[in-house]
């Protein structure tokens, strides 16, 4: 006659060993997906951009973009001082505030700024032989720059239109409100093959740069103060 056993006084009543059998697999079916998948990475190739700052072409001129106020504006003094200067002749005897009167007169303007002639004052008080001249620029009221959701259709495209990266480079004068439209626009610039750099901007115009530093402008650490009068 079959009885059954009784188990022991010290015998748990439940029995682990299939859970410790599932444990064992699970364990098993994860070192396996673990080594399956390092061996794969291990062979894979990837491709991975990195963004790098171009080179600033050789004898390249440098257009100054103004990026203030959560807007951009290019400030391209090339051609407005040319004009500025075009029938500037200073002969001795002649008076130069007239002569500063006939340049202004009508003075040339891009859609943002006004660029004025004027007499540098500090080289005068150094040595009165000397005439220098500045380049005085002016904010055309009620003209603003565009917006982050301008850039692709308004002036600053405008602007990359009528330029070659082959012969100019960008530098962005940068304040503290406006480091998205900046970083949008710079994008903007180097994806068409423009070099850039940029400068922190503490801006009040007007602002003067001397003209015998050539047409390029003024540079963001020439402008971080109200210029003196």
């Amino acid at each position: 006659m079959y009885r059954k056993p009784r188990p022991s006084e010290g015998a748990s009543i439940l029995n682990l060993d299939s859970l410790m059998d599932i444990l064992s697999c699970l364990v098993g079916v994860m070192l396996f997906l673990v080594i399956y998948t390092v061996l794969e990475l291990g062979s894979a190739s990837y491709e991975v951009s990195v963004p790098t700052p171009r080179d600033r072409p050789v004898d390249s001129r440098r257009v100054l973009v103004i990026t203030n106020d959560g807007t951009v504006r290019g400030l391209d003094s090339t051609q407005p001082v040319s004009d500025l200067v075009a029938g500037l002749r200073t002969v001795a005897g002649v008076d130069l505030d007239q002569i500063l009167r006939d340049a202004n007169q009508s003075p040339p303007t891009d859609q943002h700024f006004q660029y004025l002639l004027d007499i540098d004052r500090d080289a005068a008080v150094a040595d009165p032989n000397v005439r220098e001249f500045d380049v005085e620029v002016r904010e055309i009221p009620g003209e603003v720059g565009d917006s982050i959701h301008q850039l692709d259709t308004g002036s600053f495209d405008e602007l990359l239109s009528t330029l070659d990266p082959r012969f100019a480079w960008i530098e962005f004068a940068v304040d503290v409100e406006s480091l998205e439209v900046f970083r949008r626009a710079r994008d903007i610039a180097e994806g068409r093959g423009f070099a850039t750099r940029w400068g922190p901007l503490d801006i009040e115009f007007p602002v003067r740069f001397d003209l015998g530093s050539g047409s390029d402008g003024p540079s963001p650490r020439g402008i971080l103060s109200k210029p003196q009068r």
